[in-house]
């Protein structure tokens, strides 16, 4: 009897390590305040409120979402994921490879958007950003579509796999040398 309950004993101890084990491997947010360089994030990788997050060489296994008055800067970076920002400061992201669609919208005022020389797989949308946005040689499978930003647009040299679309920018997109399936609006000459 002693020695079935000892075996009994072993194997809930067994299952408790593996069920722990199980729910250790749920990768949670990771928060950038900082610099990080060439190592892996597992899961989704958050710039808090007013941070400053300054990626080189990372490779984040999730998407990267960017708040309210934070700063991301990222070159040479790999995303499997997207890249959102809703209200950031500053999202620049330089010679780097997002599997996924980025967004940022409510950009604030004297801050930047900047995507250059980038591969992206989904599609590019930016909205309503109050700071310089600044798209140049990128390749993007999906579409653009920048409409009511305020702070300037400039959209040069990019091979868009979809649409090129902009509307109701103040002032008037800038830029030129795209390759689109489909150029419409403001963008229409670009």
């Amino acid at each position: 009897m002693h020695r079935l309950f000892n075996v009994y004993m072993a194997m809930i101890l067994a299952l408790s390590a593996l069920f722990a084990g199980s729910t250790a491997a749920h990768a949670e947010d990771y928060e950038c305040r900082g610099t990080l360089g060439a190592v892996t994030i597992v899961g989704n990788l958050l710039v808090p409120d007013d941070a400053t997050c300054i990626l080189e060489g990372t490779y984040v296994q999730g998407n990267i979402v960017v708040k309210s008055r934070a700063t991301l800067q990222a070159t040479g970076i790999t995303v499997t994921g997207g890249i959102q920002g809703e209200g950031p400061r500053n999202v620049v992201v330089r010679s780097s490879s997002i599997g996924n669609s980025v967004s940022v919208r409510k950009s604030e005022p004297g801050g930047t958007v900047e995507l250059s020389n980038s591969s992206i797989t989904g599609d590019v949308q930016l909205e309503d950003n109050r700071g310089a946005v600044t798209i140049n040689g990128n390749e993007i499978s999906g579409s653009v579509q920048a409409n009511k930003n305020t702070g300037g647009l400039e959209i040069t040299g990019n091979r868009i796999g979809n649409g090129l679309q902009c509307q109701d920018n103040n002032p008037p997109p800038t830029g030129g040398g795209n390759i689109a399936k489909q150029k419409q609006g403001q963008c229409q000459f670009l």
